[in-house]
């Protein structure tokens, strides 16, 4: 469990992001154009080469074309321009791939949650697998062994982050749509756990009556073992009597926390609370704040915890940095391994010391709340450590690594959710004489391009 959805300057996000600047729209009476696709791009669009306007026949750009596979032969059209490359929207088919599948959920071809259901499973773990490796490979970056991509067809995600808006007509809530912040209802979701699904029923029954027209609101919802965690983000300041009300409905259900925090402030607010959501690593149960990150799967959070652990249950001292609420170092305290457990966000580091606390009467847990991208701990804080363990966000840690870099510690273990700021990082550390033993890939989000890199360096 690591950081929540702050920004860098400690404010609660909304999930919207600025247009790009040099994005040109098409006309609507744009000629629709044939293309041949070659590959997968890394956001998932299938990629082809074709000439643009009859007048230019030499001047061959890249299309990229959402839902189409490689080897396909399409028809499309043209919407967008972005530098020197445009985008489509698939119009036919005239040749599809053998690797072409249903999509699971009825939304898929309008959603922007998934991107790659269109894709047979096997062909889709070998792309995302291969995609990554050879990434790694074109940059330098040599691993003495790979352990493999780790994901299950059948794991289900138990946090996800809606949105949801009233209108006159009727109340939505979903995902955003792709390349568009127009609000996807879902229909039949092939990702999302039971649990959530129901969850988010209860959401719009509530908000439907509730919130203000109009508004836009997005709702950050984490499962844990004992139930619901909800946490509504409006995008302006609601009413004092609309917050009683969330509060009075939030009574009728069966959800145990409901908060609220506005996208200027830095604190979430309780609404209403029948008991505290909790969660169990290693024996010990920890109460998590409103809103934190939580590894969107069992199944993931499981191999994350496996591997981390196996790394350093050898261990004396771990320092384990951005830290969260301890996902990745708490089963370490059952070996005896004094942890350093460093984060940003005060409330996850005092949860994870309140649930230590309850477990054992020792001192084999510190913690010390800092900002890491900001300031990151210096090498000779680290000299006594024998492992040390990272989970930074998807920028990466690039000020943090140098100084580890710098230090004589035999065993660190890098978790990503970015492969491109990996090799960023690791590259400092080969360059300082460590090397990459073992590498594994997880993949938490079915037929997304999103993937975790879980790297082990020693020297």
């Amino acid at each position: 469990m690591g950081t929540s959805r702050y920004s860098k300057t400690g404010k609660w996000r909304s999930g919207k992001q600025k247009a790009r600047s040099n994005r040109q729209k098409l006309p609507k009476n744009t000629p629709d154009i044939k293309v041949k696709i070659n590959r997968i791009s890394s956001k998932g669009d299938g990629v082809g080469l074709a000439s643009w306007r009859e007048y230019e026949p030499e001047n061959k750009v890249e299309f990229y074309i959402p839902n189409t596979l490689p080897g396909e032969v399409v028809r499309a059209q043209p919407i967008t321009k972005i530098g020197n490359r445009l985008e489509a929207d698939l119009l036919e088919l005239v040749t599809p791939s053998l690797e072409r599948k249903p999509p699971e959920c009825n939304s898929f071809s309008s959603c922007g949650g998934c991107q790659l259901q269109h894709m047979s499973f096997s062909k889709y773990r070998s792309w995302k697998q291969q995609s990554i490796l050879e990434l790694l490979y074109n940059s330098n970056i040599k691993i003495l062994d790979f352990g493999g991509l780790f994901t299950s067809q059948d794991q289900k995600r138990r946090r996800a982050n809606f949105k949801f808006k009233r209108t006159k007509e009727k109340s939505f809530i979903g995902f955003y749509a792709s390349r568009s912040y127009q609000i996807i209802e879902l229909d039949n979701c092939a990702v999302l756990s039971e649990a959530l699904l129901v969850t988010k029923e209860l959401i719009r029954e509530g908000l439907d009556r509730i919130m203000p027209m109009g508004i836009t609101v997005a709702i950050n919802v984490n499962h844990y073992e004992n139930g619901s965690d909800v946490l509504i983000i409006p995008e302006q300041k609601l009413p004092d009597n609309t917050e009683i009300e969330l509060a009075s409905w939030a009574s009728g259900t069966n959800i145990n926390r409901v908060s609220i925090v506005y996208t200027d402030r830095d604190k979430s607010r309780l609404l209403y609370q029948n008991s505290a959501p909790f969660i169990k690593w290693g024996g010990i149960s920890i109460s998590p704040p409103p809103g934190i990150f939580l590894q969107p799967t069992l199944f993931g959070e499981n191999e994350l915890q496996n591997q981390v652990f196996h790394a350093h249950k050898g261990a004396t001292d771990c320092l384990d940095l951005f830290a969260g609420c301890g996902t990745l170092s708490a089963k370490l305290l059952s070996q005896k391994v004094r942890i350093t457990a460093i984060d940003s966000h005060k409330e996850c580091l005092e949860a994870y010391q309140s649930g230590y606390r309850n477990f054992a009467q020792d001192n084999l847990l510190k913690t010390e709340t800092r900002n890491l991208i900001e300031a990151p701990v210096r090498s000779e804080f680290m000299k006594d450590f024998d492992g040390i363990i990272l989970d930074p966000p998807r920028g990466g840690a690039y000020s943090q690594i140098k100084q580890i870099a710098q230090t004589n510690c035999p065993s660190v273990t890098y978790v990503s959710c970015n492969p491109f700021s990996f090799i960023k990082d690791a590259r400092i550390l080969l360059d300082a004489d460590y090397q990459l033993t073992h590498l594994s890939i997880l993949d938490q989000f079915n037929w997304t391009t999103h993937s975790e890199l879980i790297g082990n360096f020693q020297r």
